[in-house]
């Protein structure tokens, strides 16, 4: 009950921009998730590279894509669905794609001892603003996609 309250609380706290932010986040992540659930990898990446495409970038003050990265991350824990790193990436790319210098990172973890894990995150000018892991652990990057 105290979490409910608590999502209450933060929902009330939100901007009207914080709030649409959030649907966005919440819309956007459902779509992705059916979309790769359903297509072939090449034709889910076809249409999401025509969804993300843009023809200006412009630059969007850190506050905002702090909004935008907290709403992703927010929406798909209490989204009803498991959407781990892939889908919240795919969601942050697209709700920030006219933000320049922003990539879509995929890489596998460097550790023989292990099995395969590979991990998705977003960067903006070389910083994870999306996906961060525990200093422990180290991705090799195996794709970036812009």
């Amino acid at each position: 009950m105290a979490t409910f309250k608590h999502h209450i609380t933060k929902w009330n706290s939100l901007s009207r921009e914080g709030k649409a932010i959030f649907l966005k986040a919440a819309v956007s992540l459902v779509f992705i998730k059916t979309a790769l659930a359903i297509l072939p990898f090449g034709t889910f990446r076809k249409l999401f590279h025509w969804l993300c495409e843009t023809r200006s970038t412009r630059e969007i003050a850190q506050k905002r894509i702090d909004l935008t990265v907290w709403a992703v991350d927010t929406a798909a824990n209490l989204l009803p669905l498991e959407l781990l790193c892939l889908p919240r990436a795919l969601a942050t790319k697209y709700l920030l794609r006219k933000v320049p210098a922003l990539t879509l990172e995929i890489g596998i973890e460097v550790n023989p001892a292990k099995q395969f894990e590979a991990h998705a995150w977003v960067e903006k000018n070389g910083a994870v603003i999306m996906g961060n892991w525990p200093e422990s652990v180290l991705y090799q990057r195996i794709w970036v996609w812009k």
